[in-house]
């Protein structure tokens, strides 16, 4: 079953309430204020159950001059639209603005119903339709027809629901996309239940035990009901009129322009757009004010013109938008633009991108690229994104972000991604980055090594895989990793970089120790072993090498290489032969196996006849090793230390 919303549009009193009850036997007028006045004000809500099965969801807009912003508000989900003209009025102020309303949202099916035909005759009815069908020339009716309907009589109601039959068989269902969206155009407490909201379901899928975000403050909810068309359903799409009971909802923590989300969504107060204004007195200079109307969302707006100095009646331009307020908006989504004291509809547009950057001047470049995006070119959309950010994006990240389809990325990707964008994949992942950011990473990570290299000439090993992502001061989380680990494998391949033990080398490195080396690493390592049961100082360590004409710097270098051989042990910046502690390792776990109750410091120094400081450091090895474990003023062995003694 297709999921379809059809909203009404058209002047007040052309009969668009009458009409939908005529059609459904719903009363969409139920404000008391609705029924006293005689005119609808908010949206009224129906459905109609036609004869192939389908269930379309109706929205009654108000036709007063007035109430424009919220006849937008509903107008925003519709799938197709009926116009409603009255037969003994024709066509009047909002019945044009209507329509263009409807244009700008993107709306492409739909019909008129010329209604109250009862109170004209035959003559005046042909004329009116003749009006009517010059009225819409040029428009998305054009191709659809006119029904004549009675609501009073019942005239043509038969025919118009064989109309919507036809039209639901007809009209695609729209994509849904990976993330919800439902602006919130109703919020009521019901005795029992709670707060419940209304609203049209613009994007995505949502089921009944997934948790939910009131956007844009992110406040999460939880559902405890769910209705689509009065009856509740365990899962609501794209297309649908629906109804959520929500726990953690409050009326108080509601207002205008909030939406229900199944993932919290970054805010913009920016947009790059296409608008088109109207054919009306207005133009825009190169900053105009606008109040700016997405869904039910309502802000006021600067508008900066990109491509041009002016943008007259009837012409479209390029613009960056600056909003008041925080609004949840994606690429695609279409907003219409009043004037300030919002009397009248100047046009609307399009969202290009969501996030952009701030075009403080006007780059012909930039133009140019989102003249692209503008006639539907995804792949210069895809780029936009990933020329905003200094890492990688996944393609994953990128539907999410854009709210496409992942298969239509991924096919893009491959086929017509611009030649500056490189990408990196392996058998799981496909990464997007800018061309110059790569190379840049690569030779970042090359230098890096080549400087390592220099700085510790007698290690055969390099840098772990955790110390190259730290070089680039990201988050730790695996998907950073999995992109330099896309890198790393490249450079692999390309013979720039070698694997040795659990680090990485540049290719080119070798060791080349001379006979003088060697000289120097057996006194640097003949030191420590001498020193016994003596803390080793590396300050009378470089005073006798000094001496003998070894400089510090070499010094250092061959401690590394000695700790990296294992023949010395770095205990919080203290060196000490491993035969050392090898040694007291042996005495201490032979006396604890026989002294199960532990040992205390000053009873291991007597042990291994050292002194205090190179005790604590030797104990505070011992229990990093895990082979004893600290319990008071004791020193207690392990059961990986009776391991050890093959116990």
């Amino acid at each position: 079953m297709k999921h379809l919303i059809m909203g009404t549009a058209g002047h007040i009193d052309h009969g668009k309430t009458a009409l939908i009850k005529a059609l459904t036997n719903i009363e969409c007028d139920t404000h008391k204020e609705e029924k006293i006045r005689g005119i609808t004000i908010n949206l009224g809500f129906a459905h109609i159950e036609l004869p192939n099965g389908q269930s379309i969801g109706i929205i009654d807009v108000p036709g007063h001059k007035d109430f424009v912003n919220t006849m937008v508000a509903g107008a925003s989900g519709n799938d197709f639209v009926m116009l409603v003209i009255a037969a003994d009025s024709g066509i009047m102020p909002q019945t044009v603005e209507h329509l263009n309303v409807m244009k700008i949202l993107g709306i492409k099916k739909g019909f008129v119903a010329l209604t109250k035909i009862d109170l004209v005759d035959e003559e005046l009815l042909e004329i009116v339709e003749q009006e009517v069908a010059d009225f819409i020339k040029g428009t998305f009716l054009e191709e659809f027809p006119i029904i004549k309907v009675s609501s009073k009589t019942g005239y043509g109601i038969e025919e118009l629901k064989q109309l919507l039959v036809k039209i639901s068989e007809e009209i695609p269902q729209r994509p849904t996309g990976d993330v919800f969206r439902m602006y919130i155009d109703r919020i009521f407490t019901v005795k029992g239940f709670g707060t419940v909201v209304n609203g049209s379901v613009i994007s995505g899928k949502l089921r009944d035990n997934e948790k939910v975000y009131l956007l844009p403050n992110a406040k999460k909810l939880r559902i405890r009901r769910m209705e689509r068309h009065g009856t509740q359903v365990e899962e609501i799409t794209a297309g649908d009129r629906a109804s959520l009971n929500l726990i953690g909802l409050n009326k108080e923590n509601f207002s205008r322009g909030m939406l229900i989300s199944n993932m919290p969504l970054q805010t913009t107060d920016m947009i790059d757009a296409k608008i088109t204004l109207f054919n009306h007195n207005s133009s825009f200079g190169r900053w105009s004010q606008a109040i700016f109307l997405l869904g039910t969302l309502q802000a006021q707006a600067k508008i900066h013109l990109i491509d041009k100095e002016i943008l007259k009646p009837r012409q479209s331009g390029i613009v960056q938008i600056h909003l008041d307020s925080p609004c949840i908006a994606f690429y695609g989504d279409k907003f219409v633009l009043r004037n300030t004291s919002s009397e009248l509809t100047l046009g609307g547009g399009i969202v290009l991108d969501a996030h952009p950057l701030h075009h403080r001047r006007r780059n012909e470049n930039v133009i140019n690229k989102l003249y692209k995006i503008a006639s539907g070119d995804i792949s210069e959309l895809i780029a936009t994104e990933v020329r905003k950010s200094l890492y990688p994006l996944n393609y994953e990240y990128i539907a999410k972000k854009l709210n496409l389809p992942e298969e239509k990325i991924r096919e893009i990707i491959f086929k017509s991604i611009p030649e500056d964008i490189s990408i990196l994949s392996s058998d799981k992942n496909i990464f997007l980055f800018k061309k110059e950011e790569k190379s840049r990473t690569e030779k970042r990570i090359l230098e890096n090594l080549k400087e390592y290299h220099k700085k510790n000439p007698f290690l055969e090993t390099g840098k772990t895989f955790k110390e190259l992502v730290g070089l680039f001061g990201m988050k730790n989380d695996s998907s950073n990793d999995k992109w330099i680990q896309i890198i790393m494998k490249k450079l692999e391949d390309e013979g720039k970089i070698k694997q040795i033990q659990n680090t990485w080398a540049l290719k080119t490195h070798k060791l080349n120790i001379s006979k003088d080396d060697e000289k120097q690493i057996a006194f640097v390592e003949n030191y420590f072993k001498n020193s016994g049961m003596k803390t080793p100082l590396l300050s009378d360590l470089c005073s006798i090498a000094e001496k003998k004409g070894y400089n510090d710097k070499k010094i250092k270098q061959i401690i590394g290489l000695l700790i990296n051989k294992g023949k010395l042990c770095n205990i919080d910046g203290n060196f000490i032969h491993s035969s050392v502690i090898n040694g007291a390792r042996e005495k201490l776990l032979k006396y604890l196996n026989d002294n199960p109750q532990g040992i205390k410091i000053s009873e291991f120094r007597d042990l291994i006849e050292g002194n205090r400081k190179i005790c604590l450091l030797m104990l505070t090895q011992f229990d990093s090793e895990g082979i004893t474990i600290r319990k008071g003023d004791y020193r207690v062995i392990t059961e990986k230390g009776y391991k050890e003694i093959g116990r």
